[in-house]
């Protein structure tokens, strides 16, 4: 009795190096795009009185210190990053939103933002939006201007984040004072405000922010963009239709696949008394169907 052997075909280690050198080339392209896209650090970010609010070396010293205490693993920045706390940007950017709100309510109408009516949030919301999503950068200079009261907007958001490394029942879980020193802290806070101004601001040449309105908050703007959606589908749609792809060229075609003797398989298939299909495996196909467009919806 001979013993069964199997066969690879040679087409699966030429996809495998077709694969690793498409994908591979890809991915550099597009960290060498990242980098050309990066949004802008300002010099020097200033309030209308010309006051220094934070610095490009703030900024970068607050990333620093984002990575000292590894604050990947509790939060995220633009969505990157752990889960057990916030998105660090998008918390900050709304904040400073808020902040906003809050004293253009007062100017306006002598009134807390949360007791406006709901026409006058409305005139509210629209102006906070539009100061966010205007782009006062000056790249000859290097400066960013930012909206009236963003000094005292910056503080808030200094206590805010600090209060939140003081107490683990609010942080995810951090250890109590994971980060104290007030130095640290302010330049921490230069980091995610630079981080919110970059979700909001709009690009120039375009119609939404430099990370494409990422995150979502209607208060400045940031609504989901045709081709952020359009895209997130085309990428659902080719995953799995690639796997699907392959699952039946392995199952359809023997020369494709790993392929021993199977003649005994056929014959116990050939003398095997046919089985009824049940309803409820009649029901799995339509399940299925209807699974998958739900998830594409979701997506």
């Amino acid at each position: 009795m001979s013993t069964p052997t199997e066969t690879l075909s040679p087409w699966w280690p030429r996809s495998l190096a077709i694969v690793m050198i498409v994908g591979f080339s890809l991915l550099i392209l597009l960290s060498l795009k990242t980098y050309e896209n990066a949004p802008p650090i300002p010099a020097r970010a200033v309030d209308p009185s010309g006051a220094v609010v934070f610095t490009a070396e703030d900024v970068a010293a607050g990333q620093e210190v984002f990575l000292k205490y590894g604050l990947m693993d509790n939060g995220t920045i633009w969505g990157h990053g752990g889960m057990l706390g916030p998105d660090f940007s998008a918390q900050t950017l709304h904040g400073l939103a808020l902040h906003h709100a809050e004293r253009l309510a007062q100017t306006r109408f002598q009134t807390a933002y949360a007791e406006l009516s709901a026409d006058e949030r409305a005139s509210v919301d629209g102006s906070v939006a539009a100061e966010f999503k205007r782009n006062d950068y000056d790249p000859a200079t290097g400066i960013l201007s930012l909206p009236a009261d963003s000094q005292a907007a910056f503080d808030a958001q200094f206590a805010a984040w600090t209060a939140y490394f003081q107490n683990p029942a609010d942080n995810g879980g951090l250890a109590s004072g994971a980060v104290t020193d007030p130095t640290e802290l302010r330049q921490l806070t230069a980091f995610f405000s630079w981080t919110a101004w970059a979700a909001a601001a709009q690009r120039p040449g375009t119609t939404h922010s430099y990370t494409n309105n990422f995150p979502y908050d209607p208060l400045v703007g940031n609504h989901p963009t045709s081709g952020a959606l359009l895209w997130s589908a085309i990428s659902l749609i080719f995953l799995l239709g690639g796997i699907a792809i392959v699952l039946l060229a392995f199952g359809k075609f023997s020369y494709l696949g790993w392929h021993g003797d199977d003649t005994t398989a056929r014959s116990r298939l050939a003398t095997a008394t046919p089985v009824a299909i049940t309803p409820a495996q009649s029901a799995t196909l339509k399940f299925m169907v209807i699974a998958g467009l739900l998830f594409l919806a979701q997506v």
